[in-house]
């Protein structure tokens, strides 16, 4: 599952093993897409390392742990040491190694959770992965910039007929074509012989909220599995056709910047389901592929016997009414997207790269802590905000974005650019989950590259925190797990910044300590996919020396 948003920490620490027996070899289709190439000299791997077998499993690396899921308690086990973010991981059945992309570099992870540097790769950002049947790693950032990448010989190709934005944040290899599910719940089929991308259609029973569906899996027999990051793990059926149905299959804990991986020659685990029996819905794309399916469907009724009942598909919820668009005034305003977030109709963001950071000017400087801005909004004008993204509404003591379809809702403060400050805010949630936040070190209100954002996430169960790159895509860097707010319940989020080091506190306690490569900027309020009413909101100006206590 993509990053946009925790690391779920596994009830269960003894790792799995399931890679203690030698992975089966496989023979793949040795083939290279056409596109530019960027050669590499690769590294020496370890062979002593232990490989995974080809068994029943879905891998996950969230936020560089490696884990398998245990549906029978829908909890992880933990598989090795927890490493830096890692993501785009694939299982390759020519070895039976997972690799991946962490930081620019190609990475091999063993079957003990060790990760081995393959070798660097000129690109990165990437975090959608998986092996094809030409033997290659096929990687993307949710469909931008689309590349193979030979592991052996460490040759990166661009695939440019591939390379559409589709926020797609995992796919995975099922009889020969790519599948991941969008972020609004529609299903993307990628041909990888064709070179076309087609959108299959919504995917019915799924949540109507947007959501990434950061891992995907495939089994013996053509199954598609997705799991979505508030926890669902859903069947995709119907993935053939234009009205793909979901069915939840299992649970897992909540999880943010995660990826998923499984050898798709293997079965269904016990403890999940197969809602449409043995028969595949496609057909094999190599001999390999057909062998397993054979096998599948020939044993299926002892392997089925490890299933369990599928969960009801619940209720489809109503389409909610679009919200009528009205004048900017002085009270209300409703804006288009202006670098940030999404526009009053929530519509999915310009499918682009943001402009690069703006140099910055103007930096206040002071000898002493000085308040540069502090407000109850009580009487208060949205004059001393820009407005990049959302309805805010400004009334009664609150200053409120009341969006509920999109993310990153900013409301940038324009009077002061800080290099050395506290930015700190009370906000409470209107009506369901608190998705308040603080954006700082923007350098203008045409670009979020190199902007920081620490706000609540995943239904306000964790405080997390990470930057914009210098395409404006976020980067999770970290997160803290806390009690969600209730409905209404006021908390305050800060930071203390001193150029590149960052100091995070909630409810007046250090959560942790972040660093960023983009110091400075303007200050400003995030809302995402809630109504969120911000209370008081304080700006104070530090000096260049910190003062040390004695």
């Amino acid at each position: 599952m993509f990053s946009n948003r925790t690391t779920a920490q596994s009830k269960r620490q003894t790792p799995t093993s399931p890679a203690q027996r030698p992975a089966r070899l496989r023979n793949v289709v040795a083939a290279t897409l056409a596109g530019a190439m960027i050669a590499v000299v690769p590294t020496s791997a370890s062979a002593s390392s232990p490989s995974f077998a080809c068994d029943p499993g879905f891998y996950q690396v969230i936020a560089g742990q490696l884990a398998e899921l245990s549906p029978g308690d829908a909890t992880y086990d933990t598989i090795g040491p927890d490493h830096s973010n890692y993501n785009a991981m694939g299982y390759r059945s020519a070895d039976g190694y997972l690799y991946a992309v962490k930081s620019g570099n190609l990475i091999r992870i063993s079957a003990d959770g060790a990760i081995e540097t393959v070798g660097s790769l000129g690109i990165s950002g990437s975090y959608a992965g998986d092996f094809a049947d030409d033997g290659l790693l096929h990687i993307s950032r949710g469909g931008r910039d689309w590349h193979t990448v030979d592991v052996d010989t460490l040759t990166v190709t661009a695939v440019p007929e591939l390379s559409s934005y589709t926020a797609v944040a995992d796919v995975t290899n099922v009889h020969g074509k790519f599948y991941g599910v969008s972020t609004d719940g529609a299903l993307y089929r990628y041909d990888l012989e064709a070179l076309t991308i087609t959108e299959v259609g919504e995917v019915s029973g799924l949540p109507v909220e947007l959501h990434a569906y950061g891992a995907a899996w495939a089994t013996a027999g053509g199954n598609l599995y997705v799991g979505r990051n508030t926890g669902e793990i859903y069947q995709i059926t119907g993935y053939s056709t234009s009205s793909p149905q979901a069915t939840q299959v299992g649970s897992a804990p909540a999880t943010s910047s995660n990826d998923g991986a499984s050898c798709a020659l293997a079965p269904v685990m016990a403890g999940l389901n197969d809602v449409d029996g043995p028969e595949p819905e496609t057909e094999p794309s190599t001999p390999e592929s057909q062998e397993a399916s054979d096998n599948y469907s020939e044993n299926y009724d002892d392997i089925s016997a490890g299933f369990v009942e599928s969960e009801p598909e619940p209720e489809p919820e109503p389409e909610p009414e679009p919200e009528p668009v009205q004048e900017e005034s002085s009270t209300n305003a409703y804006v288009q997207d202006a670098g940030i977030g999404q526009g009053a109709g929530c519509d999915p963001s310009p499918d682009e790269d943001r402009p690069q950071r703006d140099p910055l000017a103007n930096l206040v400087s002071v000898d002493t802590p000085t308040v540069l801005f502090d407000s109850s909004f009580n009487g208060s004008s949205m004059s001393d905000f820009t407005l990049l993204s959302g309805n805010w509404n400004m009334e009664s003591g609150a200053f409120r974005q009341l969006n509920t379809c999109g993310f990153d809702y900013t409301s940038l403060l324009n009077s002061h650019v800080v290099n050395n400050f506290r930015w700190e805010a009370t906000f409470s949630a209107v009506s369901t989950v608190n998705h308040g936040g603080l954006v700082f070190n923007q350098s203008s209100t045409d670009t979020r590259s190199g902007a920081f954002l620490v706000d609540l996430a995943e239904d306000g169960t964790i405080v997390r925190w990470g930057h914009y790159d210098n395409a404006g895509y976020f980067q999770y860097a970290g997160s803290s797990a806390i009690t969600a707010p209730a409905v209404g319940e006021s908390v305050t989020l800060a930071v203390e910044v001193h150029g590149a080091d960052i100091e995070i506190f909630y409810q007046g306690q250090k959560l942790a300590d972040a660093t960023t490569s983009s110091p400075g900027g303007m200050v400003g309020l995030v809302a995402s996919g809630t109504e969120v009413a911000f209370e008081d909101a304080t700006l104070t100006a530090l000096p260049e020396t910190r003062e040390v206590a004695s």
